[in-house]
């Protein structure tokens, strides 16, 4: 097979196909900001800067997808109001101020148009600038909110889930009218990147179980891919960010528009600490040898088995145990063991279960592309 761009590489693998090689995507999205000595708090509303970084850390690290943004889980929320303190590597919304406090404040929410709100605007032209440098050769993502992990940061985790019990129909009004919102500030990166990562990580099942997954989360993710897909042109990837297990078609198969491609990254379950998660192993690919090291990699060959060919599946590199923690071997060895659970046929992009932790190694990341490389190829 002749060698493939990094961007048809994913492509490919997106639409459940076979490239070249593995695909490897590193997510050193905050992370890389720490390889041109800037501090984030100087520089997050500085799109040149922060395509800067990103495209050094992409040059030294080899992988094949750019991430537009470091803070797409709240960038939602803050437009419509919410307030944020700031973590190490970004500014975070802090729910213990919560705008929803009443229904009738679901009216009066904040919803500037993107390109007016600083934080929307910032994003927006980061995007951009790495599309036009590197779009026609490299993958670019964009990080923003899923809905339903949007409400949660308006109202607070335990008003969200006694009202999803109590009032329902209050809480589908409110994920309705941030879907809609969602979907402008979505629609306001078409042409600016290829892939939309939607993140929602308070709709794993360490949270919310799979039947308010069904009610509360899934109709309005697909109305939002949807929407990506068939009026941007653009890649939709899931990210439940935790446990899959009772949810995976439903946050995959189920929510990707007809003959669209996309994308499901999480890490998918913990064989070690849920026993739901191993029961669903067992269930799906028979009786299976533990690592005792490595709670993820495995739970790959249940995921490849139930929608492999039909989406595309990232994962399942441990960002802490491993990437940040761990040596290079240790990286290479789970590398390995991925591949071996997902590459086969195609559809598998190699990359990190979730964002990873500004003081992570250089050396990992680059083991976790070499191996890749070493070990990906397709014959």
């Amino acid at each position: 097979m002749a060698k493939m761009s990094s961007l048809e590489r994913v492509a490919t693998a997106l639409q459940g196909k076979q490239p070249d090689r593995v695909p490897v995507a590193t997510l050193a999205i905050a992370r890389a900001l720490w390889e041109i000595d800037a501090n984030p708090r100087d520089v997050i509303n500085d799109p040149k800067t922060m395509a800067r970084a990103k495209l050094v850390a992409n040059e030294r690290f080899g992988d094949d997808v750019i991430v537009a943004g470091i803070d797409g889980c709240f960038v939602e929320a803050k437009a419509m109001g919410a307030k944020e303190y700031w973590a190490r590597h970004m500014p975070i919304v802090d729910t213990r101020y919560r705008v929803i406090k009443t229904w009738e404040d679901v009216d009066d929410l904040s919803m500037p148009k993107p390109e007016e709100f600083p934080r929307m605007k910032a994003v927006m032209d980061e995007a951009a600038i790495l599309m036009e440098k590197v779009g026609d050769h490299m993958a670019i993502a964009t990080i923003v909110s899923g809905s339903f992990s949007t409400v949660c940061n308006l109202m607070g985790h335990e008003a969200l889930y006694r009202a999803m019990v109590k009032e329902p129909k209050e809480v589908h009004r409110l994920l309705e009218k941030v879907t809609d919102y969602s979907i402008e500030y979505h629609l306001a990166l078409k042409g600016k990147t290829h892939a939309l990562g939607v993140l929602d990580p308070v709709a794993a099942v360490e949270t919310t179980s799979p039947k308010q997954y069904e009610e509360f989360v899934k109709p309005y993710l697909a109305k939002d891919f949807e929407a990506i897909f068939k009026d941007g042109g653009m890649i939709p990837i899931n990210h439940p960010c935790g446990s899959c297990t009772g949810i995976l078609h439903m946050a995959s198969v189920e929510i990707i528009p007809e003959g669209a491609p996309g994308g499901i990254s999480a890490n998918y379950g913990h064989v070690h600490e849920r026993r739901s998660d191993l029961r669903y192993l067992k269930e799906t690919v028979g009786e299976v040898t533990l690592d005792p090291d490595d709670p993820y990699s495995i739970m790959l060959a249940a995921v490849k088995k139930e929608i492999g060919g039909r989406v595309g599946i990232f994962g399942n590199i441990d960002p802490i145990g491993v990437l940040l923690e761990g040596t290079p071997e240790m990286v290479r060895a789970q590398v390995r063991r991925n591949i071996k659970y997902a590459a086969e046929g195609g559809g598998f992009i190699l990359a990190s279960a979730c964002d990873t932790a500004v003081d992570t190694p250089s050396a990992n990341y680059k083991a976790m592309v070499e191996a890749t490389k070493e070990f990906g190829v397709y014959d």
